[in-house]
């Protein structure tokens, strides 16, 4: 494994990882949820599977996650997205004739979904797991709770506030982060077919108490995509032993079919 710094053209660094065996099927392009980063459990065991499997994997830390260089980027939703469009330029400048795959989770899998749509891009096979296709709808609620009525007060006051979600780690919230939740709906702006065909696999956990799993299905009727139900999984799709592997088992398959 090893490590990699990344530099968008606003100059601020993609802290990376990557792993590639020899003359790789493919190479996938990993994509953390809210709060958790490239060291998330998921994503250490990619590691182990995937080479296994003859595939490489590129981890990143989204904008304002992990402890290293990506940390220090507030998140935005473009800026995200310039986070993954990094990572396949690096795979696409050092691997030019290898397949390039997804495979994002939650938050992550809500911006893959974005950026398959939006920017130019050579990956044409994406495992969205647990993903978050409302994901506004975590932070714009019509009777927001005394907590999250703290949180607006915060936002107009200081201009940010911090999560406290039990979740994995505090994310920082701004306003401009908070205006492209209000100004984005991945019901309304995916179009996977806007640069070419793709496939699509979804996985959702039917207890999942993050991102309601009738959004998930609601979202994978819309556009035609097949889902995994999970019944006895919640939003981490890791509770039962085994499981995680499973998951990662079916995004191999996508990325080998």
């Amino acid at each position: 494994m090893e490590k990699l710094k990344l530099v968008k053209s606003n100059s601020h660094i993609v802290s990376s990882i990557i792993e590639v065996p020899e003359g790789p099927n493919g190479i996938v392009i990993a994509v953390h949820g809210f709060s958790s980063s490239k060291e998330g459990s998921t994503y250490q065991l990619l590691l182990e599977r995937l080479p296994a499997a003859g595939y490489g994997m590129i981890a990143i830390d989204l904008p304002g996650h992990g402890t290293e260089e990506s940390a220090r980027e507030l998140l935005r939703v473009g800026d995200a997205i310039d986070s993954i469009e990094a990572a396949e330029k690096y795979v696409t400048a050092n691997y030019p004739d290898v397949k390039i795959c997804y495979f994002a989770s939650s938050f992550g899998a809500w911006l893959t979904g974005l950026y398959i749509s939006q920017r130019e891009h050579n990956g044409r096979k994406a495992f969205f797991r647990s993903a978050a296709v409302n994901m506004p709808e975590l932070f714009i609620k019509e009777n927001p709770t005394e907590l999250e009525k703290q949180y607006l007060r915060d936002l107009e006051t200081k201009g940010y506030f911090d999560t406290d979600m039990d979740l994995d780690a505090s994310v920082r919230i701004t306003k401009g982060l908070f205006q492209d939740f209000m100004e984005t709906d991945l019901f309304r702006d995916f179009n996977p077919d806007r640069f070419g065909q793709h496939q699509i696999i979804m996985a959702h956990g039917e207890k999942d108490q993050v991102i309601d799993p009738d959004a998930a299905k609601r979202f994978a009727e819309l556009f035609n995509i097949p889902i995994i139900i999970f019944p006895d999984e919640g939003h981490s799709l890791a509770e039962h032993k085994g499981t995680a592997d499973q998951v990662i088992s079916r995004a191999i398959e996508l990325f080998n079919s």
